[in-house]
């Protein structure tokens, strides 16, 4: 008896384990939500969503131009954060965005004020992160060619630090996040745009049965309850000055 007990639990484990529906995201670093280790806060909330379904989640972490291009081959299953219903009319030939979202914020960084005159600004002279200039140029109506794109939020930030880019733009709580982390001092701040950021699967039968699976399962593991520390960001001013900044 003893050992029948033993073994139901793990035959139904195992059982679990085999019909489990592996889902492939790829992640571009957008600390807190999502850190180059491939933790934070969304990572915590599919992990809630494995534990009342069949799914199981594997993380991805890479830019977000190779996540767009990753999704289009078909060799991810889902990648975020998307500027849901902003992407570019090409990515949403091949992709659609689930129905759900969290706030984030746009900003500009600069070490000197003026710079917040864009038409003072050279040639590729803002910084921002690899596969994200396109839609920046487009829903900031900045011309494409005063971009740069740069791999890291980390090499982003040094370089504003050392004054190889006049501004840099990106979203608020990641870009904050990685300039305390390396006490970067005298930046300012102004707030330029505000989208929903979201996750977008493949645009196919396969696809979209994910997506309304997901749908579903998000707003049963009450999916905004996990990004409670990342609402702070939302509550500062629209425009100051970063340094220094509080410990969190």
């Amino acid at each position: 008896m003893q050992l029948t007990k033993r073994i139901i639990p793990l035959i139904i484990c195992i059982s679990a384990n085999v019909t489990a529906q592996d889902v492939h995201i790829g992640l571009e670093p957008l600390p807190p939500i999502i850190n180059e280790n491939g933790q934070g806060f969304a990572v915590d909330m599919f992990k809630a969503i494995e534990a009342i379904s069949d799914l199981k989640f594997h993380f991805h972490i890479m830019n977000y131009a190779r996540a767009k291009k990753e999704l289009q081959k078909q060799s991810l299953d889902m990648i975020g954060l998307t500027p849901q219903g902003h992407e570019t009319r090409d990515f949403y030939q091949s992709a659609e965005d689930i129905n759900w979202f969290v706030p984030a914020k746009i900003d500009l960084f600069t070490l000197d004020k003026k710079y917040f005159n864009i038409q003072l600004l050279p040639k590729q002279s803002i910084g921002t992160l690899r596969g994200n200039a396109d839609f920046f140029s487009e829903v900031l109506n900045i011309p494409r060619d005063k971009f740069i794109e740069i791999s890291t939020l980390t090499q982003l930030t040094k370089m504003l630090q050392r004054k190889r880019l006049k501004l840099i733009t990106f979203e608020r709580a990641s870009t904050m996040t990685t300039i305390k982390k390396f006490n970067i001092t005298g930046v300012y701040y102004k707030k330029i745009a505000e989208i929903p950021a979201s996750f977008a699967v493949y645009k196919n039968s396969k696809g979209q049965a994910l997506k309304e699976k997901i749908d579903k399962l998000l707003a049963q593991v009450k999916s905004k309850s996990y990004f409670f520390s990342y609402f702070k960001y939302h509550k500062l001013t629209d425009t100051g000055l970063l340094s220094p900044l509080k410990k969190q």
